[in-house]
């Protein structure tokens, strides 16, 4: 009990900066000796303050956030998208609430974000993407890249959900596979707006394409045997080729 206790404190009191603030308006001799009005507490029977983010926070969830929950999943059940009674708005509106209020309260103190204006807090998500360089750069190319694998997946799926509901013209294969290739280069050639092609970046998309290639046939119920042998020609006369390229850029430093 009293571990638990001792996490709620310290997370209801964290904030160094007001501990710095408050040090520094400390009353020394001479000034008056009334014990500041600081807002503290008593949480269990033991003296504390609260932090100011927790409490700026707390009321902006409980002033604003939770009724604008409560009236959205209200809409939503009196609407019928939420097939639940209308009473339940009132408990489910806490969801929301609550992960707002701990999202803001983490995000303000990782940021030390003092002025607690919703629009000083976006302009400084926003900003602090540009300033952390290189890791948010990778950061994104790695979301880039995963949702482009997310649509690759998408529109292999609906193609071949088509082809077997529908039996629609294979020509759109064409299209699909022109996207699919694009999309797949990206993923695998591309690092921060940098193209680099390589052999072994060459053979991983080879290997992919081959695999999205085989999927279909297989999916679709034809013949895999002349597929495999395309395949392995394909690959037979392209990497040597691909070596002998690389080879030759190697010594000019645009790997």
């Amino acid at each position: 009990m009293m571990p638990l206790m001792e996490t709620i404190r310290a997370y209801l009191g964290w904030c160094p900066a007001e501990g710095q603030i408050h040090r520094q308006m400390q009353p020394g001799p001479g000034m008056r000796g009334d014990a500041p009005h600081d807002g503290r507490r008593r949480v269990g029977g033991i003296s504390m303050k609260i932090d100011f983010i927790v409490k700026e926070e707390l009321w902006r969830s409980i002033g604003a956030v939770y009724w604008i929950a409560f009236i959205a999943i209200g809409l939503l059940i009196m609407n019928d998208y939420l097939p639940i009674p209308i009473s339940y708005a009132f408990p489910l509106a806490l969801i929301p609430t609550v992960t707002h209020f701990l999202f803001m309260v983490w995000y303000r103190r990782k940021e030390n974000l003092v002025d607690p204006n919703p629009a000083s807090i976006l302009r400084h998500a926003f900003g602090s993407r540009r300033q952390r360089g290189e890791r948010t750069e990778q950061r994104r190319a790695l979301v880039e890249k995963a949702v482009d694998a997310v649509l690759i997946v998408a529109i292999l799926l609906i193609y071949l959900s088509a082809s077997l509901t529908y039996a629609i013209s294979q020509v759109f294969w064409f299209p699909v596979l022109i996207i699919v290739g694009i999309l797949l280069a990206r993923i695998v050639f591309t690092d921060g707006g940098v193209q680099r092609v390589t052999v072994a970046r060459s053979f991983v998309f080879y290997l992919i394409v081959a695999g999205i290639l085989l999927l279909r046939y297989v999916v679709l119920g034809y013949p895999v045997a002349p597929l495999l042998q395309a395949i392995a020609l394909i690959g037979i006369v392209s990497f040597p080729i691909l070596y002998i390229w690389e080879r030759r850029r190697a010594p000019e430093g645009t790997d």
